[in-house]
């Protein structure tokens, strides 16, 4: 009978430690890690620093540039914002926080090669970024060399445009800023 009563024990112990582990959660939640007052955000128009004068060999990857990459990576961060629903857009003088970055590499990097021909590209975006808090110029978020990247093919049923990577790798990098402004990711 004792046997049948400390089973019995083990069980309901059991199940209660696996009730209140599983009522814990695991830590995610949605709440931004911004500051209470910060619910509005500006993005500038980054600066485009990439270095189109420097010679590149032919072993070296590929230095692109791109005119306006600085004004479509604004509309794609501007677009992510908006989705994400944490922060809303607004224009500079009314908003509460200032996204400020600079566009330091555009590259493409050939990844597969058959008979000497590059098949498969990766593109990569690099960016420093910096929030600050427009009432107290106090810098809440800076990072320094954030990548977006995609990758696509040259041929086949696969086959894209670069500005199409392009694009994917804009979409990658906005999203890599928008977590790290929001959820520190």
């Amino acid at each position: 009978m004792s046997w049948k009563r400390n089973s019995l024990r083990f069980f309901l112990v059991s199940w209660c430690l696996g009730v209140l582990v599983s009522l814990s959660g695991c830590g995610y939640t949605t709440k931004t890690i911004l500051p209470n007052n910060i619910k509005t955000i500006h993005v500038d128009i980054f600066k485009n620093s990439i270095d189109i004068t420097k010679e590149i060999s032919a072993g070296d990857n590929y230095e692109v540039y791109r005119p306006n990459l600085e004004v479509d990576l604004r509309d794609a961060l501007v677009s992510r914002i908006f989705m994400d629903g944490h922060l809303k857009s607004a224009d500079k003088d009314s908003a509460d926080a200032v996204l400020e970055g600079e566009i330091l590499e555009y590259r493409k990097d050939p990844l597969r090669y058959q008979h000497e021909v590059a098949e498969e590209y990766r593109i990569s975006l690099v960016c420093s970024i910096k929030l600050i808090d427009s009432a107290t110029s106090k810098v809440l978020v800076e990072q320094v060399n954030v990548t977006g990247d995609a990758t696509y093919f040259t041929t086949g049923a696969l086959q894209e445009t670069e500005t199409q990577a392009l694009n994917d790798a804009m979409s990658d990098l906005a999203r890599r800023i928008v977590n790290r402004i929001v959820e520190n990711w």
